[in-house]
């Protein structure tokens, strides 16, 4: 194998290994909205449930956004930052949505 040839194949392993590494990346910045959900149960009142945030990562936190609107209320909009393997209580509310979801940075 030649010089040049060996130069080249360190080369391709190195644009490889770089390409790899970034996909990877972006994959994992992704999956962050697969680990958080919401889930509405217990009764509030006879119009709202209890709205409960759940982080089922087993080692990082979701800085997770979240739109919610009791049942006569205003809409409200609150980043909470879930610990991994958690959940916790958001408070009453007769509709929810996660706007945004991405690991915490800490």
């Amino acid at each position: 194998m030649g010089k040049a040839t060996k130069i080249a194949a360190i080369f391709a392993l190195g644009v490889m290994a770089t390409v790899a590494t970034i996909a990877v990346q972006a994959a994992e910045e992704a999956a962050a909205s697969t680990y958080v959900t919401l889930k509405l149960e217990g009764a509030c009142d006879a119009q709202n449930t209890r709205l409960w945030l759940v982080n089922s990562h087993t080692f990082k936190t979701i800085a997770t956004t979240v739109r919610w609107k009791a049942a006569g209320g205003k809409d409200l909009r609150e980043q909470f930052f879930p610990g991994p393997n958690s959940v916790r209580e958001i408070g009453c509310a007769a509709e929810a949505e996660i706007l945004e979801a991405k690991f915490a940075d800490f």
